[in-house]
């Protein structure tokens, strides 16, 4: 049987505390749409239509750090960094290596990702996990 490449690819990191979304993103290929297209008002229809170049990848980016809104085009090499960021076995330096603002969630000591419910706010305006590492 023939394998069939994936057409979307879409990523959920979940708290290791409480198995809640701690980021997701979504990769749409060329020439497609993000897979809530169809469920999008019209304005954000036509903000998209404006924004979206059909030869580049496609990314939504939501988390409790960082979020791109609708999305925002990128260039096939951007999708391959994420890719292996976010391979198997994922730690803090593999997903620190795909530059997303707020790690997905990942706590640099314990190596795992928290979501904003079990990361705390400090007085300096950084972030501590439940283990007490600040990040």
């Amino acid at each position: 049987m023939k394998q069939l490449p994936a057409i979307w690819l879409v990523l959920h990191v979940v708290c290791t505390m409480c198995k809640a979304q701690a980021a997701r993103f979504e990769f749409t290929p060329p020439g497609l749409h993000p897979l809530a297209f169809s469920t999008w008002p019209p304005s954000l229809l036509g903000l998209y239509a404006r924004q979206r170049d059909p030869a580049r990848w496609w990314l939504i980016a939501e988390g409790d750090i960082h979020a791109n809104g609708h999305g925002e085009n990128i260039a096939p090499q951007d999708v391959h960094r994420y890719r292996e960021a976010f391979g198997f076995p994922r730690t803090f330096t593999r997903v620190r290596s795909a530059d997303i603002t707020g790690d997905a969630g990942f706590c640099p000591q314990c190596d795992v990702p928290y979501c904003a419910t079990h990361w705390h706010a400090t007085a300096s305006g950084r972030r501590r996990c439940p283990r007490g590492h600040d990040a």
